[in-house]
């Protein structure tokens, strides 16, 4: 399935992050809640890390919802529900949809969920071709998601064009971690010959090579962590295949590939 993840603190409150074009699939395999006569999603809000359609595509399946609140930063509400008018509904009336400033290091997204605390960290990365294609701050956005009361943390950053310092030592302090994986080789479509661009220039960092983000960790101070995974992999990249090269060497660096539905509980409960 498309790379989506779900939050909640008490197992009833929903927070998307990404709402992908298989989303309807996807909320299947949440836990159901009561059938109510107003139809109520479990889902209350919806953050964006960009507005590639692969991960935005999934709030046309809300537009019934009256509830539902998306967050992003301002490039991406401007990409989406500024010039698009499928989505512009999402943005006025009672509709609410908050940005934050992605030039903040480390800014605060309020008012998400009561018992949970949001920070975007902005990450370098590319609008997607149809809102001009090039690098710029708020194209990408990772978002760690923390209970304060348990003090458990959670990165997600499926889009990233370069791995920052600030980002590898956000994964070494968080509980899980969830890192760009879209390919191996910033060569890899050219070289299969299933496109013409590189990682890079689709506004990926490979995972593997010289320039891969896996060296930062390899380098990085503090001894691995469970629950390191790669998401939003192509499926041209060879770490799909366990039996291959690339697979050991993720596998021995700490990493792993989540399993669509994948249930993870931190903390304890």
């Amino acid at each position: 399935m498309q790379a989506s993840i779900a939050v909640s603190s008490d197992g009833d409150r929903w927070l998307l992050v990404n709402a992908t074009t298989d989303v309807r699939r996807q909320l299947e395999l949440l836990p159901q809640k009561p059938v109510t006569l107003n139809r109520e999603s479990p889902v209350t809000a919806v953050l964006l890390t960009d507005a590639n359609i692969d991960h935005a595509g999934g709030l046309l399946e809300f537009r019934q919802s009256p509830v539902l609140r998306v967050f992003s930063s301002g490039p991406v509400r401007d990409a989406l529900a500024g010039a698009n008018p499928m989505f512009a509904p999402f943005a006025r009336g009672s509709r609410q949809w908050s940005v934050f400033n992605a030039s903040e290091d480390d800014a605060h997204v309020p008012d998400v969920d009561p018992d949970l605390r949001i920070t975007a960290i902005d990450a370098p990365g590319l609008m997607p071709s149809f809102a001009g294609g090039a690098e710029s701050s708020g194209a990408a956005t990772a978002f760690v998601i923390e209970e304060p009361i348990s003090g458990v943390r959670v990165l997600y950053a499926p889009v990233i064009l370069r791995l920052t310092d600030a980002l590898v030592a956000t994964a070494q302090q968080c509980d899980a971690a969830f890192l760009d994986g879209s390919f191996w080789s910033d060569d890899e479509l050219p070289a299969l010959r299933l496109g013409e661009r590189t990682a890079q220039a689709m506004g990926h960092a490979p995972i593997g090579g010289e320039h891969g983000w896996l060296k930062a960790f390899a380098s990085a101070n503090g001894a691995a962590r469970p629950h390191r995974y790669c998401t939003h992999i192509n499926n041209s990249n060879p770490v799909l295949d366990p039996r291959s090269a690339e697979a050991r060497v993720l596998r021995d660096a700490g990493f792993a590939l989540p399993d669509d539905g994948m249930e993870i509980t931190l903390g304890g409960r």
